[in-house]
């Protein structure tokens, strides 16, 4: 890794003074050299100091023996690990509980984000208490595409949650949030619990256009059940929520 710059006898900070990214994956041997070599080369561009929690969520390819020699070589990359399969909402939270720095950001391991891109997102942390990315040019298949927008409208009558892109994997957070915000969910729920919770507890967000690129490698984990599923969920988070306010 390459210093920071010194100019004059002072340090010359790059874009991003530190954050902790978070990247669950499941069954991501496909891709995940890929996304690995491209995240620590513009880690090391646009950050003063930086680790990425890889959440191992109970994968039964080479995962996990690829996320082991990895750590082994670079040791800003920490390997958390699911023995089994608990899913992604789990998983994501888990990977928030072992941030060391401020702010947390997630992505996913698919490498469908330009991380640069955390840049925009930590140049508005100032502004809320988490800051949103929503996907521009989105390059998924048309029936993702559909379910994806008509997902946005139930869960914003569900949970009043007005967001331009609820589920995309591009989100920055100030720490404090989760002193306030503690994740529940299973499944797929993750990012609208993010939403009704901060909201709930009066925080804040911001949304931010981000780049979006077609996956390469691998398979996603998403199905025809999980539509039914995350539907099931939000009523029951719905009603959780009503619980826990009376």
């Amino acid at each position: 890794m390459e210093s920071p710059k010194e100019t004059h006898g002072e340090t010359e900070s790059k874009g991003i003074r530190e954050v902790s990214v978070v990247m669950p994956a499941y069954n991501e041997e496909e891709i995940l050299p890929a996304t690995l070599t491209e995240s620590v080369e513009i880690l090391d561009e646009i950050c003063d100091k930086w680790e990425i929690v890889m959440v191992d969520d109970g994968s039964t390819d080479r995962t996990p023996e690829l996320l082991r020699e990895w750590s082994e070589r670079e040791p800003r990359i920490r390997v958390v690990t699911q023995e089994k399969n608990y899913g992604y909402s789990k998983a994501l939270a888990r990977g928030f509980d072992a941030c060391r720095y401020d702010p947390c950001f997630y992505t996913d391991a698919d490498a469908q984000f330009d991380l640069r891109d955390i840049q925009k997102l930590y140049d508005r942390k100032s502004e809320a208490d988490m800051v949103s990315g929503y996907r521009i040019g989105r390059q998924d298949p048309p029936i993702r595409l559909l379910t994806s927008a008509v997902y946005n409208k139930i869960q914003a009558w569900v949970l009043g949650v007005r967001a331009r892109d609820v589920n995309c994997a591009f989100k920055l957070f100030n720490r404090p949030f989760f002193e306030k915000v503690r994740l529940t969910s299973d499944a797929f729920l993750i990012d609208a619990e993010l939403y009704a919770r901060a909201k709930r507890e009066g925080l804040t967000w911001v949304q931010v256009g981000v780049q979006h690129r077609p996956r390469t490698g691998g398979t996603t984990t998403v199905r025809v059940g999980t539509i039914t599923e995350t539907l099931r969920e939000l009523w029951n988070l719905r009603r959780t929520l009503r619980q826990e306010s009376d």
